[in-house]
């Protein structure tokens, strides 16, 4: 990631993870919650991302009025699945979403990352059961920082 503000949201993120190697390993409940928190915080980073990437190449490349519109409507973004991500680069070029969509084809494991983080969030807003696990957490943030960096090569950040 290229953007200095998400490089610092991810080392909160990494930092975080690291941290939760010291929870005692039979105390599952403990680990549970852990893993519940880190897929809410990791659902959020990709959630910022995927506005800011856009309003940064926004700001760069329009008048301060399209900007100004072009962020108010990303920030209205919630948990984005992949579709979302295609959905808005298709909305900036029609080839960035071709681009897209084939990359997330190509790159399955990329999209069900994504997916996966955004319908634990929403199991976990709503008090639902979720199986989610710290190391599950880290995988999907590791896979859905690719999707960002994609998206920034687009977006020439």
């Amino acid at each position: 990631m290229k953007l200095h503000e998400f490089n610092s949201q991810l080392q909160k993120l990494n930092d975080l993870i690291v941290a939760t190697r010291s929870l005692p390993i039979d105390d599952v409940e403990l680990q549970g919650h852990w893993g519940k928190y880190l897929c809410v915080l990791v659902a959020g980073f990709l959630e910022n991302a995927l506005a800011n990437i856009y309003i940064e190449f926004s700001s760069r490349a329009s008048a301060p009025q399209v900007a100004s519109f072009t962020s108010n409507m990303l920030k209205r973004v919630n948990n984005p699945k992949a579709s979302k991500f295609v959905e808005i680069a298709y909305c900036f070029k029609k080839e960035w979403g071709q681009e897209l969509e084939n990359y997330l084809k190509q790159n399955p494991e990329i999209k069900d990352a994504v997916d996966s983080i955004m319908a634990n969030r929403h199991l976990i807003a709503h008090g639902k059961s979720t199986s989610i696990s710290i190391g599950r957490v880290k995988e999907y943030l590791m896979r859905s920082i690719k999707l960002l960096d994609f998206i920034e090569k687009q977006c020439n950040i």
